[in-house]
């Protein structure tokens, strides 16, 4: 029943989640509110814990003369949380895409199937300030939903995905809480995400139609061309030869009989 088969999906979804987001800044500025910096915000796959943790260390398994806060602050963290199926948008399972391969044979697939996949995207910041900066770069583009574009395979090519903005949890701690006056601080401000994606099956390979042949009988015709005698014409076309990206090319033979 099974073969094996892997568009890569769900990568491609993901990657194309944290190119959104891969070119953020944030600005220092002085007491006139002179912009004197910018600062490009890293993005990395993974949990915030990990990154929370691995600041718990500085001073500890890192040199925190050579690490500072400052200067591992701010990021971006963002995870894959769960998929679902979603009724809403599911179609016939029978229903086939077909597409043109080549002048000999074409590209089946049956329906896809759809999914959503929640994200998370979490910035963690030294202040409240740098949160809001990233935050605002971020919202103004989800009303609520920011659609990309993402080649799939070959016979779904430029398929757009609806990335669809759910809330954001502000708050701060190095835990996502406020702690006490040892833990060192940090601004966490969790968005949640839906990216509404299909999931395809296996792509097989047909030829292409060159020749098609009617058989027909002019005794007792009836109801659909009416009886022997009536003056009915029936008309026959026979394509032979190659086929395009735009139909079918060859001789076409036409032959009439009249009933």
């Amino acid at each position: 029943m099974f073969r094996y088969f892997y568009h890569g999906t769900i990568r491609k979804a993901v990657v194309t989640f944290a190119n959104l987001f891969n070119d953020m800044y944030i600005a220092r500025y002085d007491e006139n509110n002179v912009e004197v910096e910018r600062i490009k915000v890293p993005i990395a796959y993974g949990p915030r814990q990990k990154f929370i943790r691995r600041l718990e260390r500085i001073g500890t398994d890192f040199d925190q003369a050579k690490v500072k806060l400052e200067n591992y602050l701010p990021r971006l963290a963002f995870e894959m949380q769960n998929i679902t199926f979603d009724a809403t948008r599911k179609l016939s399972t029978m229903n086939q895409t077909v597409v043109y391969n080549n002048a000999s044979s074409s590209l089946k697939r049956y329906e896809r199937v759809p999914y959503n996949i929640e994200m998370s995207l979490s910035i963690l910041a030294k202040n409240t300030e740098d949160a809001l900066q990233i935050f605002e770069q971020i919202v103004p583009y989800f009303q609520p939903e920011y659609t990309v574009t993402v080649d799939i395979n070959e016979t779904d090519k430029n398929v757009s995905i609806p990335v669809v903005f759910k809330n954001a949890v502000l708050s701060e701690g190095d835990d996502g809480s406020y702690g006490n006056y040892d833990t060192r601080k940090i601004t966490v401000m969790v968005l949640s995400f839906t990216m509404k994606l299909y999931l395809y099956g296996p792509i097989s390979t047909q030829g292409i139609i060159k020749t098609s042949q009617i058989n027909m009988s002019s005794t007792g015709l009836t109801s659909g061309f009416g009886p022997s005698g009536s003056n009915t014409s029936v008309v026959s076309n026979a394509v032979t030869g190659g086929a395009t990206a735009c139909g079918a090319t060859g001789t076409v033979s036409t032959k009439k009989n009249t009933y």
